[in-house]
């Protein structure tokens, strides 16, 4: 029995209030997309106003950025006087910033967190340029803004979102005229430029994926075949050429300080691991190595043997296991969901990123031969979104499989996936059930990558969050505009070691962190004389006993610390396991003067009485 059929009246009212309905969804949407932004940006200023001032990580990479560029003031120079380990643009605006407003730990952290709402900002300017939709562009990037990445290292999304952006609007989004787009491939060469002189091997893979672009960009652009490969040919030479020219000034004044070997060094060690990389995986075969400038020696000085040195320390063998990577098993096995939560963000990339890379590249392809150019320019958007952002992939799943470089790689990846549910649906919802079913896996599984990511990361301050300020209630106030607030159990700790460091040595005098916290040294004011401020069982030479016992002799620091800490969470990554003989040296001929938390604080032998 059917019911009796509605008045026409409230058929009308029915279909306007849908009507209605759909015209302000679309309303709310458009303005979002128009003005969304500001909302990325007033989001990110309350946000990081609540935390900026929040923590303070003694072996975080903030007190590497400020040491070294505290050296570099001093008239060091970089690479050759003092290990980068990136190159010289990570730290050139913080000597620049410190120019300005004086060494200030505070400062540096304003600085990362303008860094954080730039990331969020391209991240919105990127999805609405290429979907229009308002509402995922926001979202996704109140998604970077509030899981920025770990603070100190967001150059890292930042670079992997800046890329995505221009490389975008260079070759994959139409321009207005031929003028506009050529433009638009300078300015990514700009872009390309700045991530070499960051980070060198970003630079690589960008290019790399410039090249591609410039080969399949002619495929979906208007007007003559002539006049298309012209564009991205001649686009793509502008763009290599004033990535170099951004070189310049930096070269010049690396050549008149005297360090230009090593600046160009590093490149041609880069372009080596690449060669010898593909030559190896072509041919079986590996070539030879590359020479590596070693740190300076200054003049006049040879390192000393010390009495005291065991005769066997350089032949005990060093337990090199790094931090290791959650097994796969995990995601099942681990009793507790947020643990398992964790081993599956970081392998399921490994299978998103193939899967969909597959499936958009076959869809590319077919587009281009169905001559569907609109359709192949999204597939490209989504193809170049995964590649930019899978350079930043090696970094944590091969390096450091923990929150803080998971965080980096996730900023841009959150970009690709949303790239990807977006275009899945506008283009697979015509395919009939195959489409179906593709829409449901790249939905299901990005949203699963997504969700579980944030699920377990936002409450996590190595990922950058406001977690950070978490019960942090105590206020510490230190050397170098040092005034930050922390819990009640790290003031007692900090407090400790910068009292002690204070009175117990001198200014200019040296104070060395095993096997790394160089905020100490920024915090205390000062120096240490380690080229490399970090060091672990991973890293450690052979010679490392004999070669530390060969510095205390010859710099005598005034003090050092020593954090036992599992810093790869294995107990061979603990200094006294690994480093057992420089460690039973130190303790044996300096005097404890006092232990703080996990560090343990040896004075020299004048400085153990109170001054």
């Amino acid at each position: 029995m059917t019911g009796a059929p509605q008045p026409i009246w409230k058929q009308l009212v029915s279909r306007i209030g849908r009507v209605d309905a759909r015209s302000a969804a679309v309303t709310a949407d458009g303005w979002l997309a128009r003005h969304g932004w500001l909302l990325v940006l007033a989001l990110a200023a309350l946000y990081y106003a609540q935390y900026y001032r929040s923590g303070l990580n003694l072996s975080g990479e903030g007190g590497t950025a400020a040491v070294i560029a505290l050296r570099l003031l001093e008239g060091q120079r970089p690479i050759a006087d003092t290990f980068l380990g990136y190159n010289v643009m990570w730290f050139y605006p913080v000597v620049g910033l410190f120019k300005v407003v004086g060494p200030s730990y505070v400062a540096l952290r304003i600085f990362f967190f303008a860094i954080c709402t730039c990331s969020g900002l391209l991240a919105f300017f990127t999805l609405r340029r290429a979907t229009g939709l308002g509402v995922l562009s926001v979202g996704v990037a109140f998604l970077v803004v509030l899981i920025p990445g770990m603070i100190f290292r967001n150059y890292m999304p930042f670079l992997g979102l800046l890329n995505i952006y221009l490389l975008l609007q260079a070759y994959v989004f139409q321009q207005k005229s031929s003028g506009r787009q050529l433009l638009w491939m300078v300015i990514a060469g700009l872009g390309l430029g700045l991530t070499y002189l960051i980070r060198v091997d970003l630079g690589l893979f960008f290019t790399f994926i410039m090249v591609g672009l410039a080969i399949l960009a002619p495929c979906i652009a208007s007007g003559s075949v002539v006049r298309r490969i012209g564009i991205s040919a001649s686009g793509t030479a502008l763009a290599l050429a004033v990535a170099v020219l951004l070189h310049l000034p930096v070269y010049f004044d690396a050549r008149a300080r005297g360090f230009d070997q090593q600046f160009v060094g590093q490149y041609l060690n880069w372009f080596h691991l690449v060669r010898t990389g593909l030559f190896s995986a072509t041919t079986g075969a590996s070539d030879a190595p590359v020479d590596v400038t070693p740190a300076p020696v200054e003049s006049g000085s040879v390192p000393q043997p010390v009495p005291e040195a065991n005769s066997d320390a350089s032949g005990r063998s060093i337990d090199r296991s790094s931090l290791q990577r959650p097994l796969m098993s995990d995601a099942w096995t681990l009793p507790v969901f947020y643990d398992r939560a964790f081993a599956v963000i970081i392998h399921l990339p490994l299978l998103v990123a193939p899967l969909f890379v597959g499936i958009f590249s076959v869809t590319f392809v077919s587009a281009l031969i169905r001559r569907q150019k609109e359709a192949g320019a999204d597939y490209l958007a989504v193809l170049t979104a995964f590649g930019c952002s899978l350079t930043l992939f090696p970094q944590y799943y091969f390096f450091r499989p923990d929150t803080p470089h998971l965080s980096e790689f996730m900023a841009p990846f959150l970009v690709a996936l949303a790239l990807a549910g977006w275009c899945a649906v506008r283009r697979f919802r015509a395919a009939g059930s195959v489409g179906v079913v593709v829409i449901a896996l790249v939905l299901c599984l990005s949203i699963l990558d997504a969700g579980l990511y944030v699920y377990h990361s936002f409450p996590k301050e190595s990922a950058g969050t406001i977690a950070a300020k978490n019960k942090r209630r105590y206020e510490f106030v230190a050397e170098n505009g040092v005034r930050v607030w922390l819990k009640k159990k790290e003031l007692a700790e900090m407090q400790g070691v910068y009292d002690l460091l204070r009175t117990r040595t001198k200014p200019g005098e040296y104070v060395v962190c095993y096997p790394y916290a160089p905020t100490i040294n920024f915090f205390a004011n000062r120096p240490s004389y380690e080229y490399n401020l970090y060091i672990d069982n991973a890293t450690a030479g052979a010679d490392f006993h004999r070669e530390t016992l060969a510095e205390l002799a010859k710099y005598a620091p005034a003090a050092i610390v020593i954090d036992n800490r599992q810093i790869n969470k294995n107990d061979a990554s603990q200094f006294s396991q690994w480093a057992a003989d420089t460690y039973e040296y130190i303790r044996s001929h300096y005097h404890l003067g006092g232990v703080f938390g996990r560090q343990e604080v040896y004075l020299r032998d004048e400085n153990a009485t109170e001054r």
